[in-house]
């Protein structure tokens, strides 16, 4: 029973926005009952423990509380009050004390705190308001979708309310046995058509996701991929024939394809092209340590072809070509193609074309640089985000992510800042230069999150690392297990020796000369470092192994070399999590990368063998690389509130301030990403990361998943 509940725990603190659970939240309670479905319980099972953990606190708001204490009423259970070892005399109603056969009805508050419906598992037979008759099996179905219906109604516009609702009535007539087989098609058909019903491939689980295109970001309300929802396919489909499949990573990531900012490869400008250039990477103590290749910049040129430098004095300019780069156009355009298939919610256009109106009209119609024009162009983007966010807040995201240095680059420029894009697609650590030669230039990194979280957009430490003042710490970081130089992430030359027993030698140095550098010497015993670098040394010998097994092999691409690769580690690589999680605890990894990182590192299952090397490498680099003082970070989100945020803090050396997560695997679509840092500021990890190519992460396992 301990075992099944600390998986419930797990799985739930992974599926809500902030890895921490409230059972006074509806969306949350949402989360527990998938979370529950997932792990096969019985229904009954389920109900109870909501009703358990609802009920907990005997359902009463603090003012009620307080009026049950004065009268000498206690907690029975279940919402019910009495005298101490007496019967129960009151109920707690929508957080109101309710005397017992009072009829009266308690005041009503402005927005009730969230309860549950009566028991939609019920084995009583259940028919609906309407007379519809609904055998036991197919209410549990039914009641499963109106409570997730009811759970979520309270997001919804009105016109997306009353679509939910009509959805709901026809999906009672497709389990009313009373209903003709017309009856039954034409519902479903309904549904098909005016619904955007659809669903996904059939995945490896055999349940399918019941898509409401309709619906935008909510599309997934009756379910993501359950036991009910590959029913509901599945009848609708036995009456109207198979149905359009919806790819939902595929289409978000087609948005953040056509979102990508491109101001053209003609206007790049690279120090070789024009000396003002060069001289504005080469006199810098940040820009230069960047390597040559990567420096370059987007620039506006002047009818003899030379770049107009600084930008500062050709506000406008600049402002006219980032506002006309064929990105929002192309955006525009996929959208409209996602609405004629039935994909996406018309508004999607709607709102990006009403920013694509703005941007001219400010061209137009305001002095630029000014503060009116920067406030314009700050308008126009919040307005963007909730328009989105209003119609598919999925497609909002995988938009604005992309465009979020668009936001604070054009608002700069309108303001009279000296401001550039840098040209390299893998320019190290910012995603926009500010300030000129005479002044601080800062590297900027843009980000755009989710409502009460700030996440997004991580960095790989390789090209955090690429900026330490200290050349022998710029190229530790690797980005997958199994790469050349960086077998287990890092540098090989840290801990890699020529025989098993030298490795040994080596790690164990690295960990004590690393940690104690930044006076974290102590953080492991000496037994204790012992024991991680035979683990390690272990480890490195069967990565090389399986290397060497696959080197003889000839695969028909690189993908499928890695995906073998990642099938013979999977084999061994629990085993060597169980070993390294037996020395490495949460307090240890708190020490090295802080608190809220230490679950990214210290999993279930154990430690990583590789991810542990990543740590302690990235605890002294962080710590040491005084660059990341030079580092802006905007951040772009709803807080909250539902209120669009737009907020710039200054980096730091402090680990607890960044989202450390690790990516180590390989993939035939992704070459890993290793050790991922991503600035929030304050203290606090989220529990996904929101990464440059479209995809989810889980921050504490580093495995990809549908958001």
């Amino acid at each position: 029973m301990k075992e099944i509940i600390n998986k419930i725990l797990t799985e739930w603190s992974y599926r809500v926005h902030d890895g921490m659970p409230n059972p006074k939240n509806a969306q949350h309670i949402q989360e527990l009952r998938e979370s529950m479905e997932e792990l096969n319980l019985p229904n009954k099972v389920i109900y109870e423990v909501i009703q358990n953990l609802i009920n907990e606190d005997g359902g009463l708001s603090d003012k009620e509380k307080e009026k049950a204490k004065k009268m000498n009423l206690v907690h029975l259970g279940k919402g019910a009050y009495g005298k101490e070892g007496g019967e129960a005399s009151h109920q707690a109603v929508d957080g109101k004390l309710v005397a017992k056969g009072d009829k009266e009805e308690p005041e009503k508050e402005t927005k009730p705190p969230m309860k549950i419906d009566a028991n939609p598992f019920d084995d009583k037979e259940n028919k609906d308001s309407k007379g519809k008759n609904i055998s036991d099996k197919s209410q549990k179905i039914v009641g499963d979708f109106d409570t997730r219906i009811t759970k979520n109604n309270e997001f919804l516009s009105g016109d997306k309310k009353q679509l939910i609702k009509k959805v709901s009535e026809k999906i009672k007539v497709l389990y009313d046995e009373d209903a003709t087989s017309e009856q039954q098609k034409e519902a479903a058909q309904w549904v098909v058509d005016n619904a955007g019903f659809s669903a996904n491939e059939i995945p490896s689980t055999g349940k399918r996701k019941a898509y409401l295109n309709k619906l935008g970001g909510d599309r997934k309300i009756l379910g993501n991929g359950t036991t009910n929802t590959e029913n509901l396919v599945k009848k609708v489909e036995s009456l109207v024939g198979k149905l359009k499949t919806f790819d939902s990573k595929g289409t978000k990531q087609g948005f953040t394809t056509a979102a990508k900012p491109d101001l053209g490869n003609e206007n790049i400008v690279k120090p070789k092209d024009d000396k003002r250039v060069a001289e504005y990477f080469s006199n810098h103590p940040i820009l230069q340590k960047i390597r040559g290749g990567l420096h370059g910049i987007f620039g506006v040129k002047g009818d003899d072809g030379n770049i107009k430098m600084p930008s500062s004095e050709h506000s406008k300019d600049y402002l006219s070509q980032s506002f006309n780069n064929p990105a929002l156009q192309n955006t525009i355009d996929f959208a409209k193609k996602q609405t004629q298939e039935g994909n996406v919610d018309e508004k999607v256009v709607t709102s990006l074309e009403s920013h694509q109106n703005n941007l001219k009209n400010i061209l137009k119609s305001y002095e630029i640089p000014s503060e009116e024009a920067q406030q314009a162009i700050a308008d126009s983007y919040n307005d963007l985000m909730v328009g989105l966010h209003k119609s598919d807040s999925d497609i909002a995201n995988s938009i604005m992510k992309q465009i979020a240095e668009n936001n604070l680059y054009e608002q700069e420029l309108a303001a009279g800042e000296e401001v550039y894009l840098p040209s390299a697609g893998n320019f190290p650590a910012g995603d926009k230069i500010k300030g000129g030669t005479t002044e601080r230039v800062a590297l900027v990194s843009c980000k755009f999150g989710k409502a009460g979280r700030i996440y997004g957009c991580p960095a790989n430490s390789k090209t955090i690392c690429e900026l330490h003042p200290d050349e022998s710490k710029q190229n530790n970081q690797g980005q997958y297990l199994g790469e050349k130089g960086h077998t287990l992430v890092i540098n090989d030359n840290l801990i890699k020796g020529k025989s098993k027993v030298e490795t040994k030698e080596k790690t164990k140095g690295f960990i004590e000369k690393t940690l104690k550098e930044v006076n974290l010497g102590d953080t492991f015993s000496d037994e204790e470092t012992t024991e991680i670098a035979n683990i390690t040394a272990d480890y490195m010998e069967e990565i090389d192994n399986i290397k060497k097994e696959l080197s003889s092999i000839d695969f028909p691409n690189e993908g499928s070399k890695w995906k073998e690769f990642s099938k013979r580690v999977k084999v061994i690589e629990s085993d060597y999590k169980k070993r390294m999680g037996k020395v490495v605890t949460k307090e240890h990894a708190a020490t090295l990368i802080g608190e809220n990182n230490a679950g990214n590192l210290v999993q279930t299952g154990g430690v990583k063998v590789e991810a542990l090397m990543s740590t302690i490498e990235i605890a002294n680099n962080i710590r040491t690389n005084t660059s990341l003082n030079e580092l802006e970070h905007n951040k772009q989100y709803y807080d909250e509130n539902g209120k669009p945020k737009f907020v710039t803090d200054k980096g730091n050396q402090n680990p607890d301030d960044y989202s450390i997560t690790f990516r180590t695997k390989r993939t035939p679509g992704r070459t890993g990403g290793g050790c991922q840092l991503s600035f929030t500021g304050d203290g606090k990890t989220p529990n996904t990361s929101l990464n440059k190519d479209g995809s989810v992460t889980d921050s504490q396992t580093g495995e990809e998943i549908e958001a």
